[in-house]
C-alpha cells in the first residue's frame, strides 16, 4: 500500500488540505502531523488555535477521521524527543489512531450505527 503524503508550508494550512483530501473519497482517514514551537510572540497561540480548529473541522465536516498529530511545543529538543526520541513517537501513535478510527468508522456504518462520509464516495 502506497500512502500518498503532502507537504504544506506551515501548520496553518494543513486544514484545507486535510479537508479536500479527505472530501476526495479516496481515503478512510487522514492523519495531520507537524510541529510548533512556541516563540516569543503569541503568534504561536494563533496558530496552534487555528490548526486545532482547522483539523477537527476538517473531520467533521466530512465524516472521515482526520487525526491531529501536531506537536505543540516550548522547544526544538521536545519536539525532538517527542518525534522518535525520548518520549516516543507521536506521529507513529497519530498514524495508529487514524487506522483504529477508520475501523471502529466503518464497523459502525457496516451496521447502520454511522452515516456514511460525506464525499463524493458517500
Amino acid at each position: 500500500m502506497v500512502v500518498p503524503v503532502c507537504w504544506v508550508p506551515g501548520c496553518f494550512e494543513l486544514p484545507v488540505v486535510a479537508k479536500a483530501m479527505a472530501k476526495s473519497g479516496k481515503f478512510d482517514a487522514v492523519v495531520c502531523i507537524g510541529v510548533v514551537v512556541r516563540g516569543a510572540t503569541t503568534h504561536y497561540d494563533a496558530v496552534v488555535s487555528a490548526a486545532t480548529s482547522g483539523v477537527l473541522n476538517a473531520s467533521t465536516d466530512t465524516g472521515v477521521p482526520v487525526v491531529f498529530g501536531v506537536l505543540t511545543c516550548d522547544t526544538m529538543e521536545q519536539a525532538l524527543d517527542r518525534a522518535g526520541g525520548k518520549v516516543g513517537n507521536k506521529g507513529g501513535e497519530a498514524a495508529i489512531t487514524a487506522i483504529e478510527m477508520a475501523n471502529l468508522m466503518a464497523s459502525l456504518r457496516g451496521d447502520g450505527l454511522a452515516a456514511p462520509a460525506w464525499g463524493p464516495k458517500a
